[in-house]
C-alpha cells in the first residue's frame, strides 16, 4: 500500500461506477464512538457498483486501512 489513508471520520472517499453508468463513489469511514465499526456508504439504491482494476486496488487498499485502524481501537 503506496498512500496511507485516513479512515477516521469523515473518511475516504473511493470512486466506481454505478448502475446507471454515472461516475459515482462510496465512503469508507470509522467512528471515534464506534471504532470497531467500519462503515461502508454506498451510492446507489440497489448497491451495485462497477468497479475498474485500478479503483479496486485502491479500496482494498481504503479498506485494510480501515481493518488496521480499528483493530488498533481494541
Amino acid at each position: 500500500m503506496s498512500e496511507r489513508y485516513e479512515v477516521r471520520h469523515p473518511g475516504v472517499r473511493v470512486w466506481c461506477g454505478n448502475e446507471s453508468g454515472w461516475s459515482s463513489s462510496l465512503l469508507v469511514w470509522i467512528s471515534r464512538w464506534t471504532p470497531e465499526v467500519i462503515r461502508v456508504e454506498t451510492p446507489t439504491v440497489f448497491h451495485r457498483t462497477v468497479w475498474t482494476v485500478e479503483q479496486a486496488v485502491e479500496l482494498r487498499d481504503v479498506l485494510t486501512a480501515a481493518v488496521r485502524t480499528g483493530s488498533d481501537a481494541r
